[in-house]
């Protein structure tokens, strides 16, 4: 025999499923109406987008990312080049930083990958591979 608790939860149930499915039709046909009206408002918002101006734009922006990228691309600034051409030049990170005007955490954190060298760094960093040591020794002071 069916106890009180049940009854109520299958008539509660019932009741649920109604209106939720009143409220669905009620969106339907919100939806059918607002579709039937809104084609036109479709094909203005999908006119500015063909204009020849946008793209245009596009590229100006994308070259002047790329160029910044490219620098960083040509050098191979990477934590690990930048430790190797470090101990080839026998430096140590704090005298690596004196050369570039950075803190020997900076130079730590670039060879541990946690952080990348600023643009205005790398032009420093890609001399590190054709400087002599005698060049060095005269940017140090030795």
């Amino acid at each position: 025999m069916p106890t009180l608790a049940t009854l109520l939860r299958e008539e509660i149930s019932k009741i649920v499923r109604r209106e939720v499915q009143d409220q669905v039709r009620e969106l339907k046909k919100t939806v059918a109406r607002l579709e039937k009206t809104s084609p036109p408002a479709k094909a203005k918002a999908k006119a500015p987008a063909k204009p020849a101006a946008k793209p245009a734009a596009k590229p100006a922006a994308k070259t002047s990312k790329a160029s910044t990228g490219d620098k960083r691309k040509q050098l191979r600034i990477s934590p690990n080049t930048i430790k190797k051409h470090r101990k080839r030049l026998k430096l140590s990170q704090a005298d690596l930083g004196k050369l570039l005007n950075v803190s020997t955490n900076t130079v730590l954190r670039w060879e541990a990958g946690t952080s990348k060298p600023r643009s205005k760094h790398l032009p420093g960093l890609g001399q590190l591979r054709s400087i002599s040591m005698r060049e060095l020794k005269k940017q140090l002071g030795q």
